[in-house]
């Protein structure tokens, strides 16, 4: 492994100190860096989907995030539309990190011993705590805390097959791993694992308590833009040591007329409920609406009802844009990044409900919608929850205290002029929160979050075509205060030979060679870091 240097009184405690400071408001801290990069150049100064989970118990902080620290500087290319800085075979992505300082320090490496299964970490971190399974087989939190990671791993050496969904648990706050488990046997030579997502089941009350799920997509290597994804899920009792065999809860059979299938993720209500969450007939081009959908299991995960409608959207463009020469995803007006406005979910601990939230652009200005269900089966909308004005929301995440209150991040990047809609390396996003009281009908105006903008023109893929900042934000809620962690962009430079050579692919160019951005641009160039920030309610 390579280091970095780097429940009664309870509650009514927690409820009381909410209360004295519900009237002031939720509270930003200090921006704080979370990766540990700093002065490296392109990719080594590269992190994006950050994800964060809290021990209950010690109140330590464990995040992750896709990380590049361990890639070779750029070798750069004399082959038209190559890519200078080619991932090297066999360096792991998946990088973890912890606080005991509520965010303001943190140290971390890689997660270890992906070659004992014959692959390397491939990122997509998504982490949750679970309590510990005792000495007579019952979980209790009065054991310990287990935290979990789950993440990509990809094929590596003589492995056959494609990106595998693994699990990692820690019993010290990420300070040391286990090796990771394959929790999935859904890759072949022909399809490939993605898009995974973990819960675990927190309520001492729920019949489940202590059951870990995990919630994935397998995309087919030879179907057309994301046609005939199929959504699976599949539930571990023994700490992620071992896994029940996966349960299909979508269909298969989605194509570009019908839109397409964008997958989710999954939370666990406090009485064990069990709901996966994804965006169907996604960019239909209006045959179908975009429909946000769940599905809900009763009996901790063997079985799961037919896709519930929650919601429907507008997504982010997905064409017509001057990107579409490269690959099409939806984009907010203003960036070449991609992003998608598929449901994030979030458990409420003091009681049975589930919230939603999404981002939507309907009439051309994008917001974050919400819906709540106690049952899981039956949905209230919230309508729009926030609403920065000037600017697009997008990447939402919520979290919910042990009080019911409900937690809110998102990213908000300034609208383009009307007449210039994908005009970029002007526009720049913040991270921004918003609260509500249990419910979520009576959310407050946001707060930026982030003490300084951040200019997607400064990111980028590693073959330079376009901007990146990764597929979502995070955010974690404690009992007096949520951490959210997102992807910044502040210390990354603008380089003008980059943007030439993506002049150049916009326009067609089959000849342009991308200049290897380590001798032609500042060494802050694609410099894209995880930060936090502590939100005191």
């Amino acid at each position: 492994m390579r280091t970095w240097i780097g429940a009664a009184s309870i509650a009514a405690v927690t409820a009381l100190a909410w209360v004295a400071a519900a009237a002031a408001g939720p509270m930003v801290s200090a921006n704080h860096l979370v990766d540990l990069d700093h002065g490296l150049a392109f990719p080594q100064n590269k992190q994006n989907e950050p994800a964060v989970t809290r021990d209950p118990l010690t109140g330590v902080l464990v995040a992750g995030a896709n990380d590049e620290i361990g890639q070779p500087l750029c070798p750069g290319t004399t082959a038209p539309l190559a890519s200078p800085c080619p991932f090297e075979p066999g360096v792991p992505t998946s990088g973890f990190y912890r606080s005991t300082d509520n965010g303001a320090t943190w140290t971390g490496g890689y997660l270890p011993g992906f070659d004992a299964i014959g692959r390397t970490s491939g990122g997509d971190p998504t982490l949750d705590y679970g309590p510990r399974r005792c000495a007579n087989s019952h979980f209790s939190f009065s054991c310990g805390v287990a935290i979990y990671y789950g993440s990509l791993a990809d094929p590596f050496g003589d492995k056959v097959g494609g990106e595998q969904v693994t699990v990692s648990r820690s019993y010290d706050d990420g300070l040391t791993w286990s090796n990771p488990v394959e929790a999935t046997s859904t890759d072949n030579k022909s399809a490939f694992d993605d898009h995974e997502w973990i819960a675990a089941d927190h309520s001492p009350e729920s019949p489940y308590f202590g059951r870990l799920y995990v919630f994935w997509a397998v995309f087919c290597y030879s179907c057309a833009g994301n046609g005939n994804v199929k959504l699976y899920v599949a539930h571990s009792d023994d700490e992620g040591r071992s896994w029940a065999r996966a349960v299909q809860v979508s269909a298969g059979n989605n194509n570009s007329a019908q839109g397409f299938r964008e997958t989710g993720q999954v939370a666990v209500a406090s009485d064990g409920t069990v709901e996966a969450f994804w965006t169907e007939n996604a960019d239909s081009k209006g045959k179908y609406p975009d429909t946000q959908v769940v599905v809900t299991s009763k009996d901790g995960g063997s079985t799961f009802t037919a896709p519930i409608t929650i919601g429907t959207l507008t997504d982010y463009p997905l064409s017509g844009t001057p990107f579409d020469v490269v690959d099409l995803f939806n984009r907010v007006p203003g960036m070449s990044a991609r992003v998608d406005c598929y449901p994030h979910p979030a458990a409420d601990p003091s009681s049975s409900r589930v919230y939603a939230v999404w981002c939507d652009f309907a009439g051309g200005h994008g917001v974050v919608k919400a819906t709540v269900s106690s049952d899981g089966l039956t949905w209230t909308s919230l309508g729009t929850i926030a609403d920065v004005p000037g600017r697009n929301a997008f990447f939402p995440a919520a979290s919910v205290a042990p009080s019911g209150l409900v937690s809110l991040a998102f990213d908000a990047l300034t609208a383009p002029p009307a007449n210039d809609p994908w005009q970029t390396g002007v526009q720049v996003y913040d991270a921004y929160y918003a609260q509500s009281a249990a419910g979520g009908t009576a959310f407050g105006a946001p707060v930026r979050v982030s003490s300084a903008s951040s200019n997607p023109d400064g990111s980028s893929y590693n073959n330079l075509m376009e901007q990146f900042i990764g597929d979502y934000i995070d955010v974690v809620s404690g009992p007096t205060s949520a951490y959210v962690v997102w992807t910044d962009s502040r210390n990354a430079s603008r380089c003008a030979p980059v943007n030439g050579y993506r002049s150049a692919v916009y326009g067609g160019s089959k000849t342009a060679v991308a200049p290897n951005p380590d001798a032609v641009c500042a060494r802050s160039f694609g410099d894209t870091d995880t930060f936090v920030a502590s939100v005191s309610y």
